[in-house]
């Protein structure tokens, strides 16, 4: 009678570690996703806003250019394709009535499609500033200071394009950008309603000897 009540003890014991080890690791994954979390939504902050006025040489011959949504769609796309060497693979950048980011992010380690929106605006250097406005991304209700923190940790942007996730823009600091001849460009007017693109082609007088 006494061996059996103590196996039945022993058995009750085993199964109360088995429920606290199992409640154990339950906190444990309940801590360890909280600090994810926490390190998701911490604010990124990459490159910085270049609020230095356009320089330019009186040498240099510049050029008033009309453009479209969808030439300056295509070209961005390409480039970035290009220039990131597939890292952009998988994004798409689209100009409709708004400035769209498209593509997969990775959250809590799963990839989730997102489209992120932003309206443009000419800085006075003739930068251009990307400010988010909306987020789609499934059915998740996550603000855009997480999809733009994601999105600068997943692809290595040029170091011309800053990225501020807590303030929630984009700026592409064309007066850092050049080709390969020294040619610069830098943006007077984007109204998307009208389909009204137009920039300034900077070439250095070198580059047409």
């Amino acid at each position: 009678m006494a061996e059996q009540r103590s196996k039945k003890t022993e058995k009750e014991t085993k199964q109360i570690n088995l429920w606290k080890w199992a409640f154990l690791i339950l906190i444990g994954l309940l801590i360890g996703l909280l600090i994810w979390l926490f390190v998701q939504l911490q604010p990124v902050k990459v490159g910085e806003e270049n609020t230095e006025p356009f320089a330019t040489s009186e040498e240099d011959l510049i050029f008033e250019v009309s453009t479209t949504k969808e030439d300056v769609t295509r070209l961005t796309n390409e480039y970035l394709n290009q220039e990131l060497d597939g890292e952009f693979e998988g994004f798409r950048f689209d100009l409709e009535d708004s400035a769209e980011l498209s593509g997969e992010i990775e959250v809590f380690g799963f990839p989730i499609e997102f489209s992120l929106f932003m309206t443009p605006y000419v800085l006075e250097n003739g930068n251009l500033q990307l400010r988010g406005e909306s987020l789609n991304i499934g059915s998740l209700n996550l603000p855009i200071s997480f999809a733009m923190a994601q999105i600068s940790r997943q692809v290595d942007f040029p170091e011309w394009i800053a990225i501020d996730s807590e303030d929630q823009f984009i700026v592409v600091n064309l007066n850092e950008f050049s080709l390969d001849n020294g040619t610069q460009f830098s943006l007077e007017r984007i109204n998307l309603q009208e389909n009204d693109i137009r920039l300034n082609i900077h070439l250095p007088l070198d580059a047409v000897r």
